[in-house]
């Protein structure tokens, strides 16, 4: 099995001054051309992957950077020999919204070539939830594109690079037959795309019939890619492929970028190789949002100054523990942030894991590494955890320590309750996270509309008008599509959740898509039942309340209250304290 990582520009200064906090003059003289990769760091002989997935949509986004790739090559301009395998794909998420893919199949083709990658994928067009009206003709597309790449590059461009070509769909059927199809016409290299935000359990269930056909096939593919799937659950599924004689890949860069994106409270800013995960020490250099129009940044740098002193004195052992803790109880109040974060942050200190790591990032930065504090400190800790996954992605006895073994159910309290909603906090980011209702302007999939104006439940249309009222941003759990924005363009349909098993078919869905937004919000108010509030359980903190009533007439209720009193703060003190 191969992982790629995507390349999205995540550089950083080498010779960064932590002490100081000022970049090199190499940086300022010329950071695109002088700045380092993760390979640069590592050394191309410990590289923490096995290739690098680049997207042409992105790449023609900086005009000067797409020039040098065209002056000196992919390779030349990454810094990475000829053998180092590079693929590219279009990009496909920089023009989901559009009706047609941006790009010609002979245009593609030729700029693979010319660019010098290794491989190279053919044009496809995502289908996703939000766009589920047009899902089969977003198939044609991505199949036609896909047979006619196969034909040009077998008559062009077999000697140069190897095609890739793309399946899309929304069913495992739809997988399947596109792979079929793929076969039939002669490719032997196919990638599966529109995966990244499908539950686990789809994607385990999609691994186990593409396993039982491969058994079956007269002709089996030679290499499959999965597009942005990087978990530990389905790895053995792809170790069973291999079995078959089939070569297995895939990309993701999650793990690199929970290092700044994962909540604090999830513990996954800092991961190990045994299992262990550790919230990053935010010090922030400047406030940011609605902070810095509430808080006071000559303290905040005042307070942060203190405290990377302490820290690095803790780190010497010049002095214990005991002593950098109320430095740090001081910075997280001047910040704003939740005083639990000071039990992680005592947790990560006791346990010291960037002595034990001994990765050239950890070696190098030491403390610094495990300090939220801009992107030469977030993007080394990312390195350092794609460093662990590969690491244990490599060596299948430790997958177990990594693997998610859930709870049938939430467990007591995991999400408190409030008598009444709050209606406006002053300085805070909100986000209010409702379900989807059985009163819909439309029931048929062929219809579609933005998901705002599909719901039309009484409790619904009284959320919606709380959140923009309170000019709250809001987001809604839905039984089919997961979890939905409410300007997301989705088809009608008429499930509800009503079992635990509805719950867990949407449950990875929920959780991934909540946990790239979660870290921009300070409170997050769930209005919405109990089965829709299980599929929370895995990234619901100490930020998220719930408003508790006996009934809908009593959730009416409690809505109206709040609608009446907009402009006042009627949420109770000893639930989401003014200061924490």
């Amino acid at each position: 099995m191969r992982y790629f990582i995507p390349e999205w520009d995540d550089r950083v200064d080498p010779d960064y001054d932590f002490l100081s906090d000022t970049h090199s003059a190499a940086h300022d003289e010329d950071a695109l051309a002088n700045d380092a990769y993760m390979w640069d760091l590592f050394g191309i002989d410990r590289v923490p992957f096995d290739g690098v997935l680049v997207s042409v949509a992105t790449l023609q986004k900086d005009k000067r950077k797409y020039q040098l790739i065209q002056e000196k090559g992919i390779h030349g301009f990454l810094g990475l020999s000829q053998e180092f395998p590079i693929m590219a794909d279009c990009g496909a998420f920089g023009y989901i919204g559009e009706e047609v893919p941006p790009y010609s199949t002979s245009e593609i083709l030729r700029l693979y070539r010319d660019l010098g990658f290794n491989y190279g994928v053919s044009i496809d067009h995502l289908v996703v939830p939000a766009f589920a009206i047009q899902k089969e003709r977003r198939m044609q597309i991505t199949l036609e594109n896909g047979l006619a790449a196969f034909d040009e590059w077998t008559e062009k461009y077999r000697d140069d690079y190897q095609l890739i070509v793309a399946v899309q769909g929304e069913t495992i059927e739809d997988y399947l037959g596109m792979l079929r199809e793929y076969l039939a016409h002669g490719a032997t290299h196919i990638a599966f795309g529109s995966l990244v935000r499908s539950p686990t359990k789809f994607i385990l269930e999609l691994l186990d019939a593409l396993i039982a056909e491969l058994k079956v096939l007269p002709t089996r593919p030679e290499y499959l890619h999965f597009f942005g799937v990087a978990r530990y659950a389905i790895l053995p599924k792809f170790k069973e492929i291999e079995d078959l004689g089939v070569e297995v890949a895939f990309d993701s860069a999650s793990f690199l970028r929970s290092a700044w994106l994962a909540a604090p409270t999830t513990e996954k800013n800092y991961i190990t190789e045994d299992g262990r995960g550790y919230t990053a020490i935010r010090i922030p250099q400047t406030l940011k949002g609605e902070r810095k129009k509430v808080l006071d940044q000559e303290k905040v740098t005042e307070v942060g100054n203190r405290c990377l002193s302490l820290l690095r004195k803790y780190e010497q052992r010049d002095i214990a523990l005991e002593a950098v803790l109320p430095t740090l109880a001081e910075e997280i109040e001047v910040t704003g942030e939740r005083p639990i974060l000071l039990e992680k942050y005592r947790r990560l200190l006791e346990d010291r894991p960037w002595e034990e790591c001994g990765c050239e990032i950890c070696a190098h930065a030491g403390i610094e590494v495990v300090i939220f504090r801009g992107n030469n400190r977030n993007r080394r800790r990312g390195f350092h955890n794609t460093h662990i996954f590969h690491k244990v992605f490599k060596n299948p006895d430790a997958w177990p320590n990594f693997t998610d073994t859930r709870k049938i159910s939430a467990p007591t309290g995991w999400i408190r309750p409030f008598d009444e909603l709050p209606v406006m906090i002053p300085g805070e980011k909100v986000l209010v996270i409702t379900s989807c209702c059985k009163t819909k302007r439309a029931y048929d999939p062929e219809t579609s509309m933005p998901a705002r104006d599909l719901y039309q439940g009484t409790i619904f249309r009284k959320v919606r008008q709380f959140a923009e009222e309170n000019r709250f941003d809001y987001v809604i759990v839905s039984a089919k599509y997961g979890l939905v924005n409410p300007e997301d363009e989705i088809a009608g349909y008429e499930q509800m959740l009503k079992r635990s098993a509805d719950v867990d078919a949407i449950l990875d869905q929920v959780t991934e898509r909540l946990r790239s937004i979660l870290p921009d919000y300070d409170r997050v108010i769930v209005i919405a039942g109990r089965r829709y509030r299980e599929t929370l359980r895995e990234v619901a903190d100490d930020r998220f309340g719930y408003l508790e009533a006996a009934g809908i007439g009593d959730m009416q209720k409690k809505l109206n209250t709040a609608l009446s009193t907009r402009g006042q703060c009627t949420l109770a003190n000893e639930f989401f304290p003014a200061n924490q």
